[in-house]
């Protein structure tokens, strides 16, 4: 059983992202909905604060709609939600009583990260709330205040959202690899977890760096406890996916998925996904 749908998929460089981005594409929140958000939230924050662990309503990105055109263009239309509205309305219960538009769609970005000596780099997630234990890329939120770049329009200056370069922030905060170490950067297309409803943007980042050096870098965060790698050939990427397909996250599979597609062709990605 897939825990995600493709949304769309091919291998875009920055010039070939279109996005939309219009602030006022939001979730639809009544005063009812709002009150329960409000309340539930305290009670979020309250257990947080109890386990010492992390919790703050960051400004966040709302995938509205990812469409791949023939001519190799991926259309992004883009709003607002936070990450409040996303771990209020990604509850089971609201979850499985509202429709996909209903939800937050929090966008996030990961990548697959490939060293220069044919290595990818892997985490199990350690520390979190969510999928602990689990394979997953690199990756983390798209932030509005974080991952955007300025420009004017019409109205005054506004955030372009830059998808490249919140994965880039996410490499260096979680890796310490630095844009200089990174040769190679391609969004491979658009997922949603359909376990905790969210959309996420799967990039393929190739180093310059081997995999000796990237073990010389100081990530900013401790957020990855230990960092995992995988020596890529067409089997080992496809015994990989196989053998922990259940225990790779939702956005991390497909992630490793269109790499392999990318690397190793279409049959490939054919056979893998048949026998998932």
């Amino acid at each position: 059983m897939l825990e995600f749908d493709i949304l769309a998929r091919g291998k875009y460089c920055r010039d070939q992202l279109d996005i939309t981005y219009d602030p006022s594409l939001r979730i639809a929140i009544t005063p009812t909905i709002q009150q329960w958000m409000d309340a539930l939230w305290q009670q979020k924050l309250a257990i947080a604060h109890e386990k010492r662990t992390r919790l703050f309503d960051s400004q966040l990105f709302r995938l509205e709609q990812a469409t791949a055109s023939p001519d190799g263009i991926l259309h992004l239309v883009l709003g607002n939600t936070s990450y409040k509205e996303y771990v209020t309305t990604r509850e089971p219960d609201f979850a499985s009583r509202h429709s996909r538009p209903e939800l937050s769609n929090a966008l996030s970005v990961c990548s697959v990260v490939e060293t220069s000596d044919g290595y990818i780099l892997l985490d199990k997630r350690e520390g979190v709330d969510t999928y602990v234990g689990r394979y997953h890329v690199i990756g983390g939120f798209f932030e509005r205040d974080l991952d955007s770049t300025s420009m004017t329009n019409t109205t005054g200056a506004i955030g372009q959202p830059d998808p490249f370069a919140a994965i880039t922030r996410e490499i260096r905060e979680e890796t310490g690899i630095q844009s200089a170490d990174i040769c190679e950067q391609y969004c491979l297309g658009a997922v949603y977890d359909l376990t905790l409803p969210h959309c996420e943007l799967c990039f393929l980042t190739r180093l310059n760096i081997s995999l000796q050096e990237v073990h010389t870098r100081v990530p900013e965060e401790d957020e990855i406890k230990q960092l995992h790698t995988l020596l890529v050939t067409a089997e080992s990427l496809r015994d990989f996916i196989i053998t922990h397909h259940g225990n790779i996250s939702p956005t991390g599979e497909p992630n490793l998925l269109m790499y392999g597609a990318v690397r190793f062709g279409e049959g490939w990605w054919d056979e893998v996904m048949g026998r998932l």
